[in-house]
């Protein structure tokens, strides 16, 4: 897959971000239906002020182990995508209230994204592997390989290869223009 002026996905069958979106949440949000994302986006803001002890209340957020072992990715939120062969499973577990901050779970099958033109990956994301893992190789043949247990931090503009045969992984992903994207 070839990615020029389309939001990168390597996170998700096409990104985003993974992007957030690889793609992660985010970037996955923006390719979605208007009326699915308007949906998805109402359901994360009512989870993000849900239960809490008093209107102003926060709390962490926690996917303890089990969950991430794979009963996360049946959660009723968990959006389901399948592009090119590839299917992927995107559970974003918390948006700050300015929507720049995302974190979330994220699996994909076998993947291979090119991200060759300005201006590059559209946010800093940071993916921690949970299984499989992955290959970047960036516009000027830097490689880096992460698997199982190791973080890569993608940084906003870059540009190269993601490849993988498939993977689970964390991401916090940060983007100042989410707010622009997020809800159109």
């Amino acid at each position: 897959m070839t990615i020029d002026k389309e939001t990168p996905m390597l996170h998700r069958s096409p990104r985003s971000p993974h992007s957030s979106y690889p793609l992660t949440g985010l970037a996955r949000l923006t390719r979605m239906a208007r009326p699915a994302r308007l949906t998805a986006i109402a359901l994360m803001t009512l989870a993000a002020y849900a239960g809490g002890a008093s209107a102003g209340a926060l709390h962490p957020v926690k996917v303890n182990k089990q969950e991430l072992t794979g009963p996360v990715f049946e959660r009723a939120d968990a959006v389901h995508e399948s592009e090119d062969g590839n299917d992927t499973v995107d559970v974003t577990t918390f948006t700050s209230p300015d929507k720049a901050f995302q974190t979330g779970v994220f699996k994909s099958g076998p993947v291979r994204e090119e991200i060759r033109s300005a201006p590059g990956y559209p946010y800093t994301e940071l993916l921690v592997f949970l299984t499989g893992g992955a290959k970047f190789t960036s516009s000027d043949g830097t490689v880096v390989e992460a698997g199982p247990g190791e973080a890569v931090t993608l940084p906003k503009g870059w540009t190269g290869v993601f490849e993988s045969k498939g993977y689970t992984k964390l991401y916090a992903v940060y983007d100042t223009d989410a707010p622009s994207h997020i809800g159109q």
